[in-house]
């Protein structure tokens, strides 16, 4: 049960819950989904005066659209909407299988994209794979908006750019272009369990050579991260099993800093991370061969 009194606040806009925080300072949570907030409510980690909640901006706030090279996703579009998303699953299929492997069925119809993202568990789903994608987020505040990329948005522990008086709006991400495929496989403990090692890759071939090659890995270090030079090493060669191979170890070899926890320690997360990178970059090229 929640163990402390407070007061509940509903705006109508986006521009009355900036507001809203704005005046009410460190006092304040904000209410997307509730999938994060009001289970640390019920727990006592976290005891607020004041929620602002968003549900009221559902109808402004809900929606996933072309625009021409890239999909706009309002922040309060569910789970299970992106999951179930046309457009993304014939342009970001990505995107769209990340958010049909959260949780459970319920999550999935009450949680959303902007406040998944805005909380910022480092074993969450959407983390590795708007990395591996470069997705950017719309973030509303008092002087205005202003566009972030995921690498700058993603801080530390359950810490992200994001500002006090500031909400997600909206998440934008790339059309995959022709020749491209994708994938998001994770390492966990029970079905709809968090990720203890997730990872995202992104893969675009020519004539079987390797024209654009992204890797995100989350369990790996304290937060989320994509695999450096991975990219530029890859351009122009062929895909096989030895250039996957060697991807697979330069991630291992970057999961320098895996927190330990009860089911996983490093060492164990930095093996896994080789198995599911290997796992995740074939399967992304298997789908583009068809």
């Amino acid at each position: 049960m929640i163990r402390q009194p407070f007061t509940f606040h509903a705006p109508q806009t986006v521009a009355e819950a900036v507001r809203l925080l704005s005046e009410l300072g460190g006092d304040a949570k904000v209410l997307a989904g509730g999938q994060s907030l009001l289970p640390a409510m019920n727990l006592g980690v976290v005891a607020p005066q004041h929620i602002v909640s968003l549900n009221r901006l559902r109808t402004t706030l809900s929606y996933v659209r072309e625009e021409g090279n890239e999909i706009a996703i309002g922040a309060l579009t569910t789970h299970h909407a992106l999951a179930m998303s046309s457009v993304l699953q014939q342009r970001c299929r990505l995107l769209a299988e990340a958010a049909a492997d959260i949780g459970d069925v319920q999550i999935r119809h009450r949680g959303t994209v902007g406040g998944s993202i805005s909380h910022f568990d480092p074993a969450a789903d959407y983390p590795p794979v708007c990395l591996v994608l470069g997705a950017k987020f719309r973030l509303a505040g008092p002087t205005g908006a202003r566009v972030i990329s995921a690498e700058e948005f993603f801080v530390g522990y359950l810490t992200t750019a994001l500002n006090a008086n500031e909400i997600i709006t909206e998440v934008r991400v790339p059309v995959l272009p022709v020749g491209t495929g994708s994938a998001y496989v994770k390492h966990r403990r029970i079905e709809g369990g968090f990720a203890i090692v997730g990872v995202a890759a992104v893969v675009e071939l020519n004539n079987n050579l390797c024209q654009r090659m992204s890797v995100a890995v989350s369990g790996g270090g304290t937060i989320p991260f994509r695999i450096p030079g991975v990219e530029s090493r890859c351009h122009g060669k062929q895909m096989n099993e030895e250039l996957i191979a060697e991807i697979a170890d330069t991630a291992h070899n970057a999961a320098e800093d895996p927190t330990n926890e009860l089911h996983a320690n490093a060492e164990y997360k930095r093996e896994m991370v080789r198995v599911f990178t290997k796992r995740a970059v074939k399967m992304a090229v298997e789908r583009v061969r068809g």
